[in-house]
Parts: C-alpha cells; sequence; structure tokens
C-alpha cells in the first residue's frame, strides 16, 4: 500500500516558472515544499492503514540530499515516537526503495513518501503486477475516491480492451477501508484469484499458455466465479 500526499510538495510548491538570467541564460525551477501538518496529516494515514494490515511502515525520501527529505524524516520519527510505537517503522531514501520494490516487493507492506516520489513509485510498483492495471484510493479514509492507476484510459476506449479488475479491485478497497466490509471484499478478492487461476488474462497481462480476454468476458468470468464461491 503506497500513501502518496496529493495535494504538496514540488508539484504545487512556491516559487516555480522560467526565468532568464543577466547573461542570458534561460532556468527553469520549481519548489519542494512541506510543512509539519501536511506531513503528519498523509503520516497518520499509512500508520493507521499499517495497524489493519501488517504493522510496518516504510518512510520514503531523500534525507540524504535535500532539506526537505531531513525535515520529513524528522517529523514522521517524531509522530511515530508520540503516537504509534506500536508500528514498525523504517526510513529508506526514494532511489533505493524503487531497486527494492524491483528486488524484494514482500518486504514492504505500507509506504508513505512525498507527491513526487509517491508518483514515480507507485507506477514502479504497478508494473510488478504488469500493469497499470491496479486500483488506487485518492483520500486514504472514509471519504475517499477510489480508481484504477490507469485512470480513464481514453487511448482504448470503446475497443473492449480494457482490463476490469482494477476497478473491481478498486471497489473491493472501497468495500475495506471505508465501510468496514472486509468479508465482503475478502470475496471479490476470491474471485478475482480465482479467475486468474483459471489461466483468463485481458491483453495487457497476457502471458504465454494463457487465455486471452476482453473486458466483458473477464468481467463476466468474474460475476462467475463470485455466484461459484456464493453457491
Amino acid at each position: 500500500m503506497i500513501v502518496r500526499e496529493l495535494t504538496g510538495g514540488i508539484y504545487f510548491g512556491e516559487p516555480r516558472g522560467v526565468e532568464t538570467l543577466p547573461d542570458g541564460t534561460r532556468r527553469g525551477f520549481d519548489t519542494e515544499v512541506y510543512s509539519a501538518p501536511e506531513i503528519e496529516r498523509v503520516s497518520r494515514v499509512a500508520f493507521e492503514l499499517a495497524r489493519r494490515r501488517d504493522n510496518r511502515v516504510h518512510s520514503v525520501e531523500k534525507a540524504n540530499v535535500m532539506e526537505s527529505g531531513k525535515f520529513w524524516r524528522d517529523e514522521v520519527t517524531a509522530l511515530h515516537a508520540a503516537d504509534y510505537t506500536d508500528v514498525a517503522l523504517e526510513h529508506m531514501y526514494a532511489d533505493n526503495c524503487a531497486m527494492q520494490l524491483v528486488r524484494r516487493p514482500k518486504q514492504f507492506d505500507v509506504i508513505v513518501t512525498s507527491n513526487l516520489f509517491g508518483d514515480l513509485l507507485s507506477d514502479c510498483a504497478a508494473m510488478l503486477t504488469g500493469s497499470l492495471g491496479i486500483p488506487s484510493d485518492e483520500g486514504g479514509n472514509r471519504k475517499a475516491l477510489y480508481e484504477p492507476v490507469h485512470g480513464s484510459a481514453p487511448d482504448i476506449v470503446g475497443q473492449n480492451l480494457a482490463n476490469p479488475l482494477a476497478a473491481l479491485l478498486s471497489f473491493t478497497m472501497m468495500l475495506r477501508y471505508s465501510f468496514g466490509a472486509a468479508d465482503d471484499a475478502d470475496l471479490i478478492e476470491a474471485a478475482v484469484q480465482d479467475v486468474l487461476a483459471g489461466g483468463l488474462r485481458t491483453a495487457d497481462i497476457m502471458q504465454d499458455g494463457m487465455t486471452a480476454a476482453s473486458t466483458d468476458a473477464m468481467g463476466d468470468a468474474v460475476l462467475g466465479a463470485l455466484d461459484a464461491r456464493a453457491a
């Protein structure tokens, strides 16, 4: 579970722009900036989620080269010491985290990080499954927006090619984290696993020896697996 701060950091920091220096050289610049409340807010979400999962958090930044990274680490450490000593906390540099996601992804439970690093790491993690078709949650609490990482995928609209599993699994995240309906979430996730174990694949996750399926066919297969489990 990657908890990405979405409303601050370098994407919104000021000053930003493009300027011409006195010698005529053009220069572009952005500002990475975070306040203590911004870091505390997103870190609390991560710690609370970890308590409902495997109770481990990796806080990811670049404290070795960025002042904002040092500040991020200090604030997360202070919050952990004050309210979340029961949750295991480990700090990791963002470049190492990218490598570790590829090298040994099962070492992670919850990752909390800034807007920029979360943007990069979530796409990296998505491809561990072979596709951007994985679920995401924008909000991190009971009032949240759940959607596939791939968004609306306008390049394949109307072609019956999209992988519907991300939308279905986004729905299970909503059931689990917004409505507390873990049993219903487990049922849908199990049905998805049944279909994948049976060898059905949409184009984005197709493998040798598997059976190609359209959006409709994959959705129907999941409904069939749900009916079988309900029976």
